[in-house]
């Protein structure tokens, strides 16, 4: 399950369907497995979204409180 989903979020970071690129890297692997894999691929897309989103606030929060401080 680990390399299928690697092999989908590779090719989900390059532009490319995860979904076809998995399937024809394990040809004969069920399609409700493939579906599986798609969510965790999915899922950790979104995860490291949200940990970019939460870096760019952090940042804003902390400069802001370093201008209100008197700070550079």
């Amino acid at each position: 399950m680990a390399a299928i989903v690697t092999c989908m979020a590779d090719a989900m970071a390059q532009g490319r369907d995860g979904f076809a690129a998995a399937a024809a890297e394990f040809p004969g692997t069920p399609g409700g497995v493939l579906g599986e894999a798609y969510a965790e691929a999915c899922d950790a897309q979104e995860e490291a979204w949200w940990r970019t989103i939460e870096r760019t606030i952090d940042g804003e929060v902390i400069r802001e409180a370093v201008g209100q401080a008197g700070g550079p």
